[in-house]
């Protein structure tokens, strides 16, 4: 029968920690993937960023390390937006909502400042004319509305609320009927030439 005394058992067992360890540490590897992110505003240069990934073998771990590499920027859909940085890594969890990231490498190549620049929305104020009259608007880029050159104002089914115009674009009408402009007021000379139109026609029919 095999007897061991406690101090060839902890031999054996040191010995057998140290076996364990050196293939745990052979078999693991670290990949250190290099990267550019957009940094700063609009006069933005690229970042210098680096992350690591950890694999059993070389290739595992540049997988790894290619998998971890962000950028980040504003959620630019999102108006008067706090967050402002543009840099290397993914979004910060406290910063969801308002911060975009993309992937540094992608589709089996890299994508260096994928966080490309954009002007943030930020809310304006301006006036246009409704029924003549000045009027605050607000919102992201000035535009005013009116009836169209052609728009009928003396029809008995006009839109008055068209007719009258103001703030904003002409989603809620036909393209044939409404008119855009991009400057504060603008939507004033739209105004009179739809009802200046048909009375100048008129005149001209007269005589």
């Amino acid at each position: 029968e095999l007897k061991l005394d406690t101090r060839s058992t902890m031999k054996l067992f040191a010995a057998s920690l140290l076996v364990l360890f050196t293939i745990g540490y052979v078999q693991a590897d670290t990949f250190n993937y290099e990267f550019t992110c957009v940094s700063g505003g609009s006069d933005s240069t690229a970042a210098a960023c680096n992350v690591d990934g950890d694999g059993a073998d070389a290739a595992a771990a540049e997988v790894a390390a290619k998998a971890l590499a962000f950028c980040n920027s504003p959620d630019n859909d999102v108006v008067d937006n706090e967050y402002a940085t543009y840099g290397c890594g993914a979004c910060d969890p406290d910063a969801v909502g308002t911060c975009e990231q993309c992937a540094a490498y992608a589709n089996g190549a890299a994508a260096n400042d994928c966080n490309t620049y954009a002007d943030p929305l930020v809310t304006i104020e301006w006036k246009c004319s409704k029924n003549g009259t000045e009027t605050n608007c607000t919102g992201t880029e000035i535009s005013c509305f009116g009836a169209s050159d052609t728009y009928d104002v003396e029809a008995e089914d006009a839109d008055a609320t068209l007719i009258a115009g103001g703030c904003g674009g002409c989603d809620d009408y036909a393209a044939d009927d409404c008119q855009t402009c991009a400057t504060e007021l603008c939507n004033n000379a739209v105004r009179v030439a739809s009802i200046m139109g048909p009375l100048l026609a008129l005149f001209f029919w007269l005589h």
